[in-house]
């Protein structure tokens, strides 16, 4: 890894990409680094694709990340994390919820959702860690945590210290939150330790 650690998370709208990525950088802020941030929204309100770059390090310049630098690529869906995919750096991990999104509406022409996209997944990157996030998320107390969750397994592939991703959800989540978000974290936190012993 280079001094500046390279993070992208993609999804698709309503599935808490940007939170996710507040929480990401927030962390990183309060273990003392530079951080840049950006969002693609695209059609995000209508379920089409969001992409949100997180860099780090002693000094960031800009928020892009050039294509084949990513360190760590956090997909909350399948085939968005195979979209992306190709953005991994050689070594990258990419860390995935097991969850198949297929669009609600497919314009004639246009391919079918890939029925081969685990394969597809596991194959795009030298490091891959799936999760069943929502499932992971619904035993802390809330499918809709499924992104705290993979936060919680990215926390296992960046230099950044717990106590620093804690505060960073306590700064970026209601209070009436936070006690499952924390839960969520904690267990993908365990399942990504898990993956990367059997991995």
């Amino acid at each position: 890894m280079s001094s500046v650690t390279n993070i992208a998370i993609a999804g698709v709208g309503g599935q808490g990409i940007i939170l996710a990525s507040d929480v990401v950088a927030n962390a990183a802020l309060c273990a003392g680094h530079d951080v840049k941030k950006n969002e693609v929204h695209g059609m995000a309100q209508r379920g089409g694709a969001v992409v949100s770059e997180i860099r780090f390090g002693r000094r960031v310049y800009s928020p892009l990340i050039p294509d084949g630098e990513v360190d760590v690529l956090v997909a909350l869906e399948l085939l968005e994390g195979l979209r992306q995919a190709h953005r991994l750096r050689g070594e990258g991990s990419l860390i995935a919820d097991e969850l198949r999104l297929p669009p609600g509406v497919r314009p004639p022409g246009a391919p079918e959702y890939p029925k081969d996209v685990v394969e597809r997944v596991k194959a795009a990157a030298s490091r891959v860690v799936l999760l069943p996030a929502a499932e992971v998320a619904r035993k802390a107390g809330n499918a809709r945590a499924a992104n705290t969750v993979l936060i919680g397994a990215l926390s296992r592939h960046v230099d950044i210290p717990l106590e620093a991703w804690k505060s960073a959800l306590k700064s970026c989540l209601r209070p009436s939150l936070l006690e499952v978000n924390l839960k969520a974290f904690e267990l993908g936190r365990r399942r990504g330790r898990e993956k990367a012993r059997q991995g």
